[in-house]
């Protein structure tokens, strides 16, 4: 045995070899840097897979959600003739949902494939150094068997040149026996990260079995929707003459409430413009009245200043004062004597103070005084926009459209419901070329009754009526929100509503009887996709 802790030295070398060529090529901070980075970036790869799966799954639960919101909507105008309009609007909504459905489970089983694919290699990795270890601990053990007489031990520590070199030797022994058990150990864990990685491997095949059985049920079912559609359709295209009629009275309705709902924001613009003027009115006769009480304050100190060194007289009361000496008048220049109150004239001469016996002080002594100054102009009030607009111009409303852009995306829903049409311009599919129209907003189906509640704490600032039903606008700051086709409205204009709160309750449809909500969202005088903004 005296040789056999010799099989250390060509192992630990090899295991060390390529970190010491790295220690030695680059500086030790950037050696480390390098092992930092490499650690970082596996970290991040396993946290981006987690935060993968967990947008899917939260995506899932959403569609889930919405499909069975859906289903709930076309159930409740299902076989109904006048409701065939709606229907086949549940029906492309639900094609739509159910399309976004199976991607996701196409995401899943994306993700699987890759988890299947990464275990793979890290199955490679381990038996690769599995059979690393065993080819080490098989070496050693080989020799320790041609080697395991005791007195080679003895050998091996008596052979020490001191006393302490014997120590030493007794100490190295014993490592070289812990190694052999460490080799040991790192062969039986190895080999349970083996097993596990072959059963999470076993499990992902099977939850990819399962998705992809969940795939084809999916597509099965967008069949049979697609077929239903069809046939909603078909039903549809006998009934083309209603069909038009409802669409050109929701057009109709719809280019009303878009007009009145601009009016509305006209007024409140217009409104905003006003109280903006009149306050750089104010701000501008402010500014100016300031000018000409510092102007006329400079003025009169200038005209104080030039008289302060003249020679006063006594004049009599109607009497003229007496000229200047003949030398004061050769020397001085030709002047005309006049009584002008002092700052009021554009030349002064002569300054009249009136006394108590009736006569007034004349300085007749030479006296220079600055023409006076025309005053300053007053300031041009420019009726320009602020340059946010009017509708964010004062801080409440410069913070309350902070505050609502702010929540972009993150907006609740106005109605337990679901958007069965969308915004800007649509086309009825499968029924003919001409059934299209713009929709201001989009149209919630929902239960008759159901509560409508505020997107956005606001303001009412209309509530007026559409046909036989009402909407509500909101404004906040400069975005407004209008709710059409209330059956009753809980709020009073003028007050205040806080988000969540109920404004009023969904009325039915005229032609179909089934309940809906039509929903607009504006930036001024502009209307917006409210799903953009809707969570």
């Amino acid at each position: 045995m005296l040789q056999a802790p010799i099989l250390l030295y060509p192992f630990l070398q090899r295991s060390f070899q390529f970190l010491n060529q790295l220690a030695k090529g680059y500086k030790k901070p950037l050696f480390l840097l390098v092992i930092v980075s490499c650690a970082l970036v596996c970290n991040q790869a396993a946290a981006q897979k987690t935060s993968d799966k967990t947008a899917m799954e939260d995506e899932r639960r959403k569609l889930q959600q919405e499909l069975r919101q859906i289903q709930q909507a076309y159930d409740a105008v299902k076989g109904e003739s006048k409701n065939n309009l709606h229907q086949l609007a549940a029906l492309n909504k639900k094609i739509e949902v159910q399309n976004q459905y199976i991607n996701n489970i196409g995401k899943e089983i994306r993700l699987i494939d890759d988890d299947i694919y990464y275990s793979a290699i890290e199955i490679k990795r381990l038996k690769k150094q599995m059979d690393t270890l065993k080819a080490h601990y098989a070496r050693t053990v080989v020799y320790a068997y041609k080697n395991r007489s005791n007195y080679d031990y003895l050998n091996f520590i008596f052979s020490a040149s001191s006393f302490n070199d014997a120590i030493k030797r007794i100490a190295y022994l014993k490592s070289y026996r812990n190694y052999r058990e460490k080799q040991m150990d790192d062969i039986v864990k190895t080999n349970d990260l083996i097993d596990k990685r072959y059963a999470h491997q076993v499990a992902s095949k099977k939850q990819k079995e399962g998705a992809l059985i969940t795939r084809t049920n999916e597509y099965s079912v967008l069949d049979e929707q697609r077929t239903e559609k069809d046939s909603v359709a078909k039903l549809l295209q006998s009934q083309a003459g209603s069909l038009q009629k409802q669409i050109a009275k929701k057009q109709q309705e719809d280019k009303q409430l878009k007009s009145d709902i601009a009016a509305v924001v006209r007024k409140e613009i217009a409104e905003a413009k006003k109280i903006a003027q009149e306050e750089a009115k104010q701000r501008a006769a402010a500014e100016a009245k300031e000018r000409q009480e510092a102007w006329a304050r400079e003025r009169l100190l200038e005209t104080e200043k030039a008289l302060a060194g003249a020679k006063p007289t006594t004049v009599s009361p109607g009497a003229t004062p007496a000229a200047p000496p003949a030398q004061d008048v050769a020397s001085a220049p030709s002047r005309e004597l006049k009584f002008d109150p002092v700052g009021a004239g554009k030349t002064t001469t002569v300054r009249v103070v009136p006394k108590s016996d009736n006569s007034i002080v004349a300085n007749t002594g030479p006296v220079t005084v600055k023409k006076n100054t025309p005053p300053p102009p007053a300031p041009v009030v420019e009726n320009k926009a602020p340059a946010g607009g009017y509708l964010n111009y004062k801080a409440d409303d410069i913070a309350l459209n902070s505050d609502f852009s702010q929540n972009r995306g993150k907006l609740p829903s106005p109605v337990d419901g679901v958007i069965t049409l969308g915004f800007g311009r649509y086309k009825i599919e499968g029924v003919g070329p001409d059934i299209v129209g713009d929709n201001p907003g989009v149209t919630y189906t929902a239960q008759v009754g159901a509560p409508v509640r505020a997107v956005f704490g606001g303001e009412v600032v209309s509530i007026s009526k559409v046909g036989g039903t009402s909407f509500v606008v909101l404004r906040h700051g400069k975005y407004f929100t209008a709710y059409s086709n209330l059956a009753s409205v809980t709020v009073s204009k003028g007050a205040s509503v806080a988000r969540g709160q109920a404004i009023g309750t969904v009325g039915a449809d005229e032609e179909t009887g089934g309940g809906k909500l039509d929903f607009i969202l504006m930036i001024e005088e502009k209307n917006v996709d409210p799903r953009a903004w809707l969570r």
